[in-house]
Formats: structure tokens, sequence, C-alpha cells
């Protein structure tokens, strides 16, 4: 499983955001209340296009985790949403399933990053469901963004 390499512009995702542990219920849970709010969000960057965002604090041992969708405006956000700035970065992107994203994030982390000419860079990871990503088919792909930087 080799990645793309890309370098993304800045961009500004809005949604509903929680502070919880990796591959909890939680996330899924998050995705529930958000998605049929969705048509809520005006501005929205990249139609039918959403986005998990996520930090890992290890201060708090806690990783904070956003489902939104990037817009174009930050104003007349809906109640209970917030925004968060993602910075331009470079990215190692990888593919998964719903049903595979742990077994991706294990092996980016535990086989790709160790190995790689890359290494973690400091921004936020994300999932990028694209327009053809549709959740009830176990096989529908989605992109993992990994943020990195050449090796010193």
């Amino acid at each position: 499983m080799q990645p793309k390499i890309i370098s993304k512009p800045a961009f500004t995702v809005a949604g509903l955001r929680i502070l919880t542990k990796p591959m909890t219920p939680e996330i899924p849970n998050l995705w529930q209340q958000f998605a049929p709010r969705i048509d809520e969000v005006a501005a929205i960057a990249e139609p039918y296009v959403s986005y998990g965002l996520m930090s890992y604090d290890h201060e708090r041992n806690a990783l904070d985790y956003m489902a939104g969708v990037s817009v174009t405006s930050t104003a007349d956000l809906p109640s209970g949403m917030t925004t968060w700035e993602v910075a331009p970065a470079t990215y190692a992107v990888f593919e998964a399933t719903l049903a595979t994203i742990g077994e991706a994030f294990g092996y980016v982390y535990d086989t790709w990053l160790p190995t790689a000419d890359y290494q973690h860079a400091a921004a936020p990871y994300f999932e990028r469901y694209g327009e053809e990503f549709d959740p009830s088919i176990p096989t529908s792909t989605l992109e993992i963004y990994i943020p990195v930087e050449k090796k010193a």
C-alpha cells in the first residue's frame, strides 16, 4: 500500500467536534449527528465531500475529532458547529474502506512511516470522504491524509 504524496493548500472545515479516544463508537455517533445537518452549512467548498479531521492530544491522551465539510466562509455557522483551520501541508494519502480504516492507520504508523523517507509532520491528519463514497457500500473507499515532511 504505497501512498501518493501531495501538497494541499490551506482549507477550513466546519462541523461537529469532540474530544474522544481513537476507534470508539463516539466517532460514528458523531457522524450520525452531523450527516443530517450538512445541508445547514452554507458556503460548502466541495459539494458531496466530507472530512474527519483529527489531532491526537498526548497531554490528555485523547483524540480531537471533527466530522465536517470544507467551507469558503465561516459566517453564519449552524448552532453547535465550530470550525477548524488547516494550514497548507504535504500529505501521504492512503486508500481504505470503513471496514479497513483501523488496519490502514496501523499500517501507516507501524509499517510505512518507520521505513519511509518521511516523518509525521505537526498538522492535523484526516479522512476525506469523496463524492463517490457511500457508507452503505462495504467496498466504498475513502482517503486517509497523513501530514508528512522529508526526514532530515
